[in-house]
């Protein structure tokens, strides 16, 4: 079976070049790749696949105009919050503070608009080159988001056969990419009912698969008792979350907050914390660097980095660091359920003290992100800390109770059972015979 695998965000999804390893020791793959994804991606690239550049935007006044349609009348998930802060972050990465205004003035009209043109509709209706060599091809597999239009109008159009891997819990939340004419892979059954119930996909095209990214979970607990603590003192973890500029500023008064009720709770431990990962920007966390109990992690990116790829051994070092601390700290990130793999609580911050949830864009909004609260937001359980009383509570209890901690844990990494890179790869090729069968 000859594979073409659609392919984007390469350098930064070190799981999914894991699991193409895989699948190219066991099948003949193509990778297919936009012309301006090529240069970031040649370095990394399997030395066994075949890469072909797609060809098939056609420019003319046709395809301008149902561009343009779907941008404003698109239908949306019904998560529409998670669809405007993904948009926000898109934004916050553009070139000029002129770009980002007018982009924001749109995007508040896209969200006023009526959306009545589905995805299949829209790229029914575009005109595509056809330029991209694709006949040899016998089965297609893309990844949440879409990446290009032009070239799922032609795989649709030329009824190609097509799965796509969902490739993040959060994704079914906030993109609006998605084809009924197409079969999905997914984490777990909840994610298939998310993908029902959001993107009104019908569930006999979506099938079980698993996750890619907790491949490295899976081979951190086949390592967990080599590697010492990173620190030599006691810790608690707090992940950064928050990409959209507007709101890092709150998540870092909030870890100020945090710094200053340990430093009152345990004197002796000290706050270590990771700067979100897809930020561009680090320089908000400059200011974190002064509070005497607060150590930030930040080696894991080098200063003379120019993508926001994160190397394999940090990739590893991340969970080590987690599981020797006293807790992990979020608010709201696939962080939160990778700590629960290990012998640290994971801890989601709900602090109503820096809710403002009146206002269109605010840290509330984040943490309460659809699949947050369907999937880590858990009642009943001290895990989930809504004040900052509440926040006191649970730190002492690290100390006295930590044990009370972990069926929470238990919970949220129950749904999710890590398994390798090659069993990955095997299952998949296993789900597509059963379907051509």
């Amino acid at each position: 079976m000859k594979i073409g695998l659609v392919v984007h965000f390469f350098d930064f999804r070190n799981d999914v070049r894991q699991w193409i390893n895989g699948l190219s020791e066991r099948e003949e793959i193509v990778l297919f790749i936009r012309k301006e994804d090529q240069k970031s991606m040649e370095s990394l690239l399997p030395p066994n696949a075949e890469v072909r550049i797609i060809d098939e935007r056609e420019s003319g006044l046709w395809n301008k105009i149902w561009e343009t349609l779907f941008r404003f009348l698109g239908h949306l998930p019904k998560s529409r919050q998670n669809f405007f802060l993904m948009e926000q972050f898109k934004i916050s990465i553009s070139a000029t503070p002129a770009q980002q205004a007018s982009a924001f003035r749109l995007l508040n009209l896209t969200m006023r608009l009526p959306k009545w043109l589905s995805y299949d509709a829209f790229v029914n209706k575009l005109q595509y080159k056809g330029n991209t060599p694709i006949s040899d091809i016998d089965q297609f597999v893309c990844f949440t988001e879409l990446s290009d239009n032009y070239f799922v109008a032609r795989l649709l159009q030329e009824q190609k056969p097509v799965v796509v891997y969902v490739y993040s819990w959060d994704h079914p939340c906030k993109h609006r990419r998605f084809s009924k004419k197409m079969d999905y892979l997914v984490w777990h059954e909840g994610i298939r009912r998310d993908m029902v119930e959001l993107q009104n996909i019908p569930s006999a095209r979506i099938s079980l698969f698993g996750a890619t990214q907790m491949g490295y979970v899976e081979r951190f607990l086949q390592k967990k008792d080599q590697k010492s603590s990173p620190f030599p003192f006691p810790y608690v973890y707090f992940g950064c979350a928050i990409g959209v500029p507007q709101l890092v500023p709150v998540e870092i008064e909030i870890v100020k907050k945090v710094a200053e009720r340990l430093q009152i709770r345990h004197p002796d431990w000290k706050l270590v914390v990771r700067p979100y990962p897809v930020l561009r920007d680090w320089s908000p966390y400059e200011a974190l660097k002064s509070i005497p109990n607060l150590v930030l992690d930040d080696g894991f990116r080098s200063a003379k980095a120019t993508s926001i790829a994160v190397g394999e051994d940090a990739l590893l070092d991340k969970f080590v660091t987690i599981h020797h601390s006293k807790a992990f700290m979020h608010l709201g990130t696939t962080l939160g359920i990778e700590a629960s793999y290990t012998q640290a609580p994971s801890l989601l911050l709900d602090l109503k003290e820096y809710a403002r949830p009146e206002q269109n864009l605010d840290v509330h909004h984040f943490v309460h992100q659809y699949q947050n609260d369907k999937y880590l937001n858990l009642e009943g359980f001290p895990n989930v800390i809504r004040t900052i009383a509440n926040l006191d509570e649970v730190l002492d209890l690290l100390e006295t109770n930590p044990g009370k901690l972990m069926a929470y844990n238990q919970k949220v990494s129950s749904d999710i059972p890590p398994r390798s890179f090659d069993e990955l790869a095997v299952q998949f090729l296993d789900i597509l015979k059963n379907r051509k069968g």
